[in-house]
């Protein structure tokens, strides 16, 4: 059968993680072809190309799957619901190359400590979760931080990027920081602009040392999508800083070979390579 077309990307560079951000795409039965099942090896694959890789809408029986599936890996994060159950927006990070020191999960709610909690015109509760992480190369540390905005309130995806800018800032306290995740908002809302010019975000997409790969537009629709839209971004903070960044828009046949052109999923995952001094 035909041989995959994506090739390994290369280990980062000495004091740099390679980081991705990923809309995974929940495990829904209806999804027919494009269903969990059929492309949950290539998923996978996909998240072993970078070290830190922040996960949106995984449901834990995906989860559970993933875990096996990544024998070098392990993961930080909840689910969004009472009970830290339900879909995550958890950090799968690389165990040879970083280790976890501190992790935390926060509600975007007017109660961020309280499980479950929603508030504004959210649709659904949504959380961040974030981990401070030891280079175990050079000892550097960095906090990375992954969420998932509401989909359909847009009060809430106003607040929540305050209270986003608000916490990273302090987790940072001024060294490395990165923020990964689809924000379900465009470069030109003011969601972004809070995030960017408020709070000091720098798009890894516009700020990278080389130029970007690959296109401009994250969300796919599986392939029916006639927009192009860009919600999903790799952010650095502080000393932290993009080398490279690459919107991976490869089908399960570039991933795993045999020739399929299904999408891997219905976003598409973005990587990028970060310094941290």
């Amino acid at each position: 059968c035909a041989q995959p077309r994506l090739t390994t990307p290369p280990a980062a560079p000495d004091g740099a993680l390679r980081v991705a951000t990923f809309n995974v795409r929940y495990d829904n039965p209806g999804d027919g072809p494009d269903a969990w099942p059929n492309r949950r090896e290539a998923v996978a694959r996909v998240i072993e190309r970078s070290d830190l890789v922040g996960l949106q809408e995984a449901l834990p029986r995906q989860l559970e799957w993933l875990d096996g599936a990544l024998p070098g890996y392990a993961r930080i994060g909840v689910g969004r619901d009472s009970g830290g159950v339900g879909e995550a927006s958890v950090i799968y990070y690389r165990t040879d190359r970083v280790e976890p020191l501190d992790s935390g999960t926060f509600w975007l709610s007017e109660t961020p400590s309280v499980p479950g909690s929603q508030s504004w015109d959210a649709a659904l509760p949504r959380i961040a979760t974030w981990g401070r992480f030891r280079d175990l190369g050079t000892g550097a540390e960095v906090v990375h931080l992954n969420t998932h905005f509401d989909h359909v309130g847009e009060v809430a995806r106003r607040e929540s990027a305050r209270i986003l800018v608000d916490r990273i800032a302090a987790l940072a306290g001024g060294g490395p920081a990165i923020v990964t995740g689809d924000f379900n908002v465009t470069p030109d809302s003011d969601v972004y602009a809070t995030l960017v010019d408020g709070g000091g975000l720098v798009d890894a997409r516009l700020h990278a040392g080389a130029p970007p790969e690959g296109p401009d537009r994250t969300w796919n629709a599986f392939g029916t999508a006639t927009d192009d839209r860009r919600i999903d971004y790799v952010f650095t903070l502080g000393p932290a800083r993009a080398l490279a960044v690459r919107t991976l828009d490869a089908t399960v046949g570039d991933v795993l070979g045999g020739g399929s052109t299904r999408e891997v999923s219905d976003h598409y995952a973005v990587e990028a390579t970060v310094a941290l001094d």
